[in-house]
Order: structure tokens, then C-alpha cells, then sequence
């Protein structure tokens, strides 16, 4: 291919090369039990045709951070979460930082914080005769803030 703009395969990045961690009331460790994450922003779209205009337009009002994630059930960190709920009534704040980073990749590191995770369902009991795979959950999350603390760059053969 002639000229030097043009994507590289070895600068896309690998979804399982990155790490992430979790922070539950201050207390930073590694996510060691997460299987899969995948967060998103959904905005609010509200449509109107105004006077004089026979294509309505189209105003975000709103965003919504959403997500999903799936975690092995080796932890008591999540059940310990919603124990607190129901005895006491409260919820501890929680942060999950997540790192993609691929060695092969000259595009550098992203690393996004989401704060104020709300997990929609913690594990309690799994078992199932026969079974030979690994013992996960699947939950969906939501989460009220986010930081962009490192963003990607452009490949090496575009800057």
C-alpha cells in the first residue's frame, strides 16, 4: 500500500490485554475476579419539528452510564457489598478503573475510571451437577461519573 495513513493491525488493541481495579469505600485493589466488563454511555435523545421545518431535530437532554460485567464467584467482597445493604441499609461507593493497554500497539494506554458503580446483582450460591465450566455471574451495573485518565494516541506511521 502506497503512502503511510493507513491502519496497521498491530495498533488495534487486544480486548484481553489491560487490567482493571476496584475501589470499595477507599480501598483500592486489583479486580482479580473480572471475567468481562463493558461499560457505555447512552444519551437521552429527545425529537421535536419545530414550525416550519418538515424534519423534526433531534437535542441530547441527558446521559446514562451503563454497563455490564461478569466476574468468576471467588470473591466475598460482593456478597459483603449487599450484606451491608440489607442489614444496615447503605451501599458502599464503589470505582472501577479499567486499563487497556496492548505492548504491540503503538497507540499508547487508555485508562477510564467509573465512579459510583451500582452492581445489580451480587452472587450468593451456584452449583450444578456435571458442570465443567468456571462458576461466573453476569451483572449489568450502572455508573454516575467517568474519568478519561489516559486516552490513546495516534499510531506511529499518522503523527
Amino acid at each position: 500500500m502506497a503512502g503511510k495513513n493507513y491502519t496497521k493491525i498491530k495498533d488495534l488493541v487486544t480486548g484481553s490485554e489491560g487490567s482493571a481495579y476496584i475501589t470499595i469505600d477507599g480501598q483500592n485493589r486489583y479486580f482479580f475476579e473480572l471475567s468481562k466488563i463493558e461499560a457505555n454511555i447512552e444519551f437521552t435523545v429527545i425529537a421535536k419539528k419545530l414550525l416550519g421545518h418538515r424534519m423534526k431535530q433531534h437535542k441530547v437532554v441527558a446521559a446514562e452510564g451503563k454497563g455490564s460485567i461478569t466476574m468468576y464467584n471467588v470473591s466475598p467482597v460482593a456478597s459483603a457489598i449487599y450484606q451491608q445493604y440489607i442489614k444496615e441499609g447503605k451501599t458502599p461507593t464503589i470505582s472501577i478503573q479499567t486499563t487497556n493497554e496492548d505492548p504491540a500497539s503503538t497507540i499508547g494506554r487508555r485508562v477510564i475510571v467509573m465512579r459510583d458503580c451500582i452492581l445489580a446483582k451480587a452472587p450468593v450460591a451456584y452449583l450444578e451437577d456435571g458442570s465443567e465450566d468456571l462458576n461466573t455471574t453476569d451483572s449489568d451495573f450502572t455508573f454516575d461519573d467517568l474519568d478519561d485518565l489516559e486516552s490513546y494516541t495516534l499510531p506511529e506511521n499518522m503523527r
